[in-house]
């Protein structure tokens, strides 16, 4: 299991999960009402978490890792190097996003469900298919 926690922010809750590869901590988020949002009830967040837990992140945390590391190479920064991104994962019904910052081809060219911004211009993943694209 993840290391976690679930802060209470007013009526919202913010959950973060430390598994990051710089050891830093990433947000999760739930998709509600056709929003992405921050979770409202504690057992949704926790039922989140497990969903985040579950399946492997090998090749997001390897993306992730080569943002960091031409950061290094270049000396740019991080939102130079990468996008900051949403990724879905899911279990009936339940639709929980994770953060990252992913290359902007690796999101483009992944069959996972990612949508990525570039200022202001929402960037969604090959997973998404031409007719699943949501409104994000």
């Amino acid at each position: 299991m993840v290391r976690y926690e679930i802060l209470s922010e007013n009526e919202e809750l913010s959950v973060r999960i430390y598994d990051a590869p710089a050891c830093g901590w990433r947000i999760l988020f739930v998709e509600r009402d056709g929003s992405i949002t921050k979770y409202v009830r504690r057992d949704h967040a926790l039922a989140g978490i497990e969903i985040y837990d579950h399946p492997d992140k090998t090749s997001l945390f390897e993306a992730e890792i080569e943002v960091y590391l031409d950061a290094a190479r270049t000396g740019k920064a991080l939102g130079e190097c990468g996008l900051p991104s949403l990724v879905r994962f899911e279990d009936m019904g339940h639709y929980t996003y994770a953060t990252f910052t992913l290359p902007e081809d690796f999101i483009r060219q992944s069959e996972l469900k990612i949508i990525g911004y570039k200022r202001e211009e929402a960037i969604h993943s090959a997973g998404w298919g031409a007719n699943q694209l949501q409104r994000f």
